[in-house]
């Protein structure tokens, strides 16, 4: 009797035991499940942080690119003008960086060629200082010439407009300021079809106009002398948009983004 209950307290003890390790075991499992778990969490996070530390990078190389050395693609790579007497076209090439001109990138270097034929003779002139000197980072899109090709004048595209003659008989250039202190040029320049050394023009610090107010003005080549023809008061009229037209005893100007036309009178003394 003894005998049994001493096989049955060890029995007893036996089955605790593997209770307790049974117990032990599925706490570890649990605790070991919930490690993976938070790993896996963990893992989720770190590769979420990666995947938007990538994407910012990716950000920051757009605009590295957005921002590196590139040829500029807001001018027109080569314009043209015919006139009776001299045919004229211009290359350029420009780079920019962060919107500023660079002189060179990567071996090459930005160019304004100016090229025109008169009397059967080519003549090439580069007006690549220019805009280097003023940063004219969107070229020239503006071409004009005198009536017998003795002049030929460049407008560059820019907030304030600067305007280059060509004096074809020399092969020289210089700006047209109508104000150097200020850095104002002269723009939309049309030449009197009666006199070659006389234009009409209209202000470059007058885009858009002190107080509304545009004014037109010749400007007379020997002399230097300018004189004002007449004044527009409309305030919503961007000069830059515009062309001057010369009629038998009239000045016209004509607003392109409005289409509008004012008239002046002009008669030569």
């Amino acid at each position: 009797m003894r005998k049994f209950f001493v096989g049955l307290l060890i029995l007893t003890l036996f089955l605790s035991g593997c209770g307790t390790n049974i117990k032990n075991n599925n706490a570890n499992s649990n605790k070991h499940n919930k490690t993976v778990s938070e790993n896996v969490k963990t893992n989720k996070n770190l590769n979420t942080n990666k995947n938007s530390y990538i994407t910012q990078n990716s950000n920051i190389v757009t605009a590295k690119n957005l921002n590196a050395p590139h040829i500029s693609t807001n001018i027109p790579q080569f314009i043209t003008y015919n006139g009776d007497h001299v045919s004229v076209w211009v290359n350029q090439l420009l780079f920019v960086e962060n919107g500023d001109l660079k002189e060179s990138y990567d071996g090459n270097k930005s160019y304004i060629k100016l090229n025109y034929a008169k009397d059967n003779v080519i003549k090439t002139i580069d007006l690549t200082s220019y805009a280097l000197k003023y940063d004219l980072f969107n070229g020239i899109d503006y071409i004009t010439a005198s009536p017998s090709g003795k002049y030929i004048v460049l407008e560059f595209s820019q907030d304030v407009p600067i305007s280059v003659i060509v004096d074809t008989d020399t092969n020289k250039s210089n700006i047209l300021w109508y104000d150097e202190s200020k850095k104002e040029s002269m723009m939309r320049i049309s030449f009197n079809p009666n006199n070659e050394d006389e234009f009409a023009f209209l202000p470059s610090a007058e885009i858009n106009g002190p107080n509304g107010s545009h004014s037109l003005k010749l400007y007379e080549i020997k002399t230097h002398n300018i004189n004002t023809v007449g004044e527009i008061s409309e305030k919503d009229i961007t000069m830059q948009n515009s062309m001057i037209q010369w009629g038998k005893n009239t000045i016209n100007i004509i607003s392109l983004d409005k289409n509008k036309i004012f008239n002046f009178n002009y008669y030569k003394s």
